[in-house]
């Protein structure tokens, strides 16, 4: 997980592939979810990709927590090196 996007100092960015996503409105539970975690900064899903990509502030949140999240959700996150 790099900080190549210009975010602020000491954020990261995570790109997810969501494995299990049926519709959008699965979309918007993961976003729910993710978005309520304390660190998460920036958050956008690709409903016809279905790939995830977040700002966080990893010191808050970690990967392990982000992918619980959608889990919670009833999907599953995959890390996913290509932007």
């Amino acid at each position: 997980m790099s900080n190549d996007m210009g975010e602020k100092e000491g954020l990261e960015t995570a790109v997810f592939q969501i494995v299990g996503m049926g519709c959008s409105c699965e979309g918007q539970i993961v976003e729910k979810r993710v978005k309520s975690l304390k660190g998460v900064a920036d958050f956008l899903l690709n409903p016809i990709t279905n790939r995830m990509t977040l700002t966080y502030d990893p010191t808050l949140v970690s990967v392990g927590d982000i992918r619980k999240a959608v889990k919670k959700a009833g999907l599953k996150a995959e890390p996913s090196s290509s932007r």
